[in-house]
């Protein structure tokens, strides 16, 4: 039996609560609008990047899925890696283009690396671009597990 929300009654998955209407703290919040098209997209603090996806959170992604930034994403950064390495910290800087990136892709790969069930969100930024890695958890659930930035996904001058 699943676990339901007291808040809201949708269901508590690995990234918190699926729920689209779900409250979250105010870090959170402002993440999210932060990461919106008309939103001021910026580098965030690994301290805050550790706190929002703690608390982990949902996206509707382009695909109609919600994607889910938490556990899984956490544990790649602070238990695979060594967080205080310059890698890590600068790939929890680009949590809000990783957001807006499976929000609204450039280009999706399905079955990244050839691995079914593995989603890979691309999108061009100015200075650089961004992969946000995700796998499936039944149909309409995914959990982004790494984000990578990328100069050379960068957005080519006109």
């Amino acid at each position: 039996m699943s676990e339901h929300c007291k808040q809201d009654g949708g269901f508590i998955g690995k990234a918190g609560c699926t729920h689209p209407n779900h409250q979250h703290s105010e870090l959170v919040r402002g993440l999210l609008a932060a990461s919106e098209p008309r939103g001021h997209l910026h580098d965030i603090t690994p301290k805050d990047f550790d706190a929002a996806v703690s608390e982990g959170f949902y996206v509707n992604g382009a695909n109609g899925r919600r994607i889910g930034f938490g556990k899984a994403l956490l544990r790649h950064f602070n238990e695979d890696n060594n967080p205080n390495s310059d890698d890590i910290k600068n790939r929890k800087s680009r949590l809000l283009y990783a957001i807006n990136a499976v929000k609204h892709p450039d280009k999706v790969e399905w079955h990244h690396e050839g691995l079914q069930g593995r989603t890979a969100y691309t999108k061009a930024f100015d200075k650089f671009g961004v992969l946000a890695v995700s796998d499936r958890e039944g149909k309409n659930i995914e959990y982004v597990f790494n984000i990578i930035p990328k100069r050379s996904l960068k957005r080519k001058p006109i």
